[in-house]
């Protein structure tokens, strides 16, 4: 059995208690964080870069280095809003958009699914970001980007995600002078 209560509906969460009966009988409250749903796009110009943004973000009180990445709107296609998000983010167009697959950020009280899409066929173009968004576009070096990693220096799960497939997918390749 469930029982639940909407506490709180904003613009981008919302907030919901469930009132569950475990099976031996107790009641147990659960909070939970209800989310749209979202995508993140690994980019890169060259094998050897990818495309960071950074920006400040107030839930954890600094500036953040971050794949591009935005929220659906309701009934959107992940690879529709994947190409907008990146479009709007970093100005990049891009020949072919494709989704890998997907993760929860924090499924013990969040329902937030992420998309983790890559860009392919890449143009350089002008960003055109959200009025509330101040956002510096680099196109950084992927073995920079994975030693700012490991300093914790890029402590986004999302970022490491993507950052982390990449380096997998270049460790896939190999030289012909091998």
């Amino acid at each position: 059995m469930r029982n639940s209560r909407l506490i709180y509906r904003g613009r981008i969460i919302s907030l919901r208690i469930d009132e569950v009966e475990m099976e031996d009988g107790r009641r147990h409250a659960y909070e939970i964080v209800e989310h749209p749903g979202a995508v993140c796009v690994i980019a890169q110009p060259t094998p050897d870069e990818i495309i960071l943004i950074q920006q400040y973000r107030r839930a954890v009180g600094r500036h953040l280095w971050e794949v591009p990445a935005g929220k659906l709107e309701p009934g959107e296609d992940p690879v529709d809003c994947a190409v907008r998000e990146l479009r709007e983010e970093t100005g990049y167009r891009c020949e072919r958009m494709r989704e890998l697959w997907t993760f929860y950020t924090s499924p013990g009280f969040c329902d937030e699914r992420l998309h983790l899409c890559v860009a392919e066929g890449l143009t350089p173009g002008a960003a055109a970001p959200e009025e509330y968004e101040a956002i510096r576009v680099e196109a950084m070096r992927v073995a920079d980007a994975w030693a700012m990693v490991e300093r914790d220096e890029i402590p986004d799960a999302k970022t490491q995600i993507a950052l982390a497939w990449v380096r997998l997918e270049r460790g896939k390749t190999t030289s012909c002078d091998d």
